[in-house]
């Protein structure tokens, strides 16, 4: 395998954590020559299309788990009784972005990073064949067949002894993931299941998904809380507002650091760049403190001045009373969080105090 690599390393009490983003090439696969080469949907999803689908997999991984994880089988009611799934414990699902995999960043270094902390019921989706070159057609219509597949995963979960309830659940989805976050709760009733508590939508592809049908973009509407980490706003990612809370990272469509020779590889570090702050917001002990502004303008000039009570934390312990649209700075390289500005540091750390 050949890999497009770019890596970010961080440290937290000491030890030193490594993410980044891997865009594979596969040795012996064709490269598409034309438009119709594209969107060429043969072999891509093999038939019978129902669920379960053998080529849309959940992989439960706790602390015990980490480096064998365990495959949850959906119609085996002692699937979850014989694994480590434990109920006390939060649970995450993470849903990978287009050419992604379980086995690929952000899905490795974000559960690295939840573990790290502390104990979590992490499963990861993997779902890579339908999202992946020539099989672009089929984004139409595939990520509505993985969120159905999603949906049956919850059903389990919800009317499993050991199980836990939807309202109890954080979907995490990455660029087309995060849509794909929003369309399970198509498929879930309110009264059978209950309602998605949470789901954080990361940098939401603006591909194939314009707007236009709010049932197949994620919205307000999927979970009790959405929050949506915009970097590359209008370009690959949506523009938004999407959530309850929407945080523009930067002005939220171009990143420091991610300046190249290429305007592809440039736009690329832009969307892929909100994984790196997502991961390290689960273990910094400074925080992405982010603000509300009038108007991005505003935001690039310098001419904002909340209330000291208006900030709030973006990613992972973010406040799930916050409402509208929120900016927020990073550093060029890691660690990117800036911490709190000094007439909030009181109040700061008494908040980041309560996470730990």
């Amino acid at each position: 395998m050949n890999y497009y690599t770019w890596l970010v390393f961080w440290n937290y009490k000491g030890k030193t954590f490594v993410s980044g983003v891997y865009a594979q090439r596969s040795k012996g696969r064709k490269k598409p020559e034309s438009v119709s080469d594209l969107f060429n949907t043969t072999s891509c999803i093999p038939k019978p299309y129902r669920c379960p689908h053998r080529q849309i997999q959940f992989f439960l991984y706790t602390r015990r788990t980490q480096e064998n994880p365990e495959l949850l089988d959906t119609t085996d009611v002692d699937s979850l009784y014989n694994s480590q799934f434990n109920r006390a414990y939060p649970t995450k699902i993470v849903i990978h972005g287009f050419g992604g995999g379980r086995m690929y960043s952000p899905s490795t270094d974000m559960r690295d990073a939840y573990f790290y902390r502390g104990n979590y019921n992490i499963i990861i989706v993997d779902y890579g064949t339908l999202v992946k070159e020539p099989c672009l057609k089929q984004m139409e219509w595939a990520p509505r067949f993985c969120a159905k597949c999603i949906a049956q995963l919850i059903h389990y979960l919800t009317h499993h002894p050991r199980g836990v309830r939807a309202d109890d659940l954080h979907l995490i989805g990455y660029s087309v993931g995060a849509h794909i976050g929003g369309l399970v709760s198509n498929y879930l009733d309110p009264v059978r299941h209950g309602k998605l508590g949470r789901i954080t939508g990361l940098d939401p592809t603006i591909v194939f998904y314009m707007g236009q049908n709010a049932s197949r973009d994620l919205d307000a509407s999927d979970a009790h809380f959405v929050d949506i980490l915009h970097t590359g706003a209008g370009i690959l990612g949506q523009w938004g507002p999407n959530g309850h809370a929407d945080f523009y990272i930067n002005g939220g469509s171009s990143q420091p650091g991610c300046a190249s020779d290429t305007v592809f590889k440039t736009l690329a570090c832009d969307h892929t760049k909100v994984t790196p702050y997502f991961i390290e917001s689960i273990v910094t002990r400074k925080g992405f403190w982010a603000y509300p502004c009038p108007t991005l303008v505003s935001f690039m000039l310098g001419w904002c001045n909340p209330e000291d009570n208006q900030y709030v934390l973006m990613g992972e312990h973010v406040n799930r009373e916050s409402r509208g649209i929120y900016y927020v700075k990073t550093n060029p390289d890691p660690p990117y969080a800036q911490g709190a500005p000094a007439h909030i540091k009181r109040r700061a750390l008494q908040i980041l105090k309560r996470m730990t």
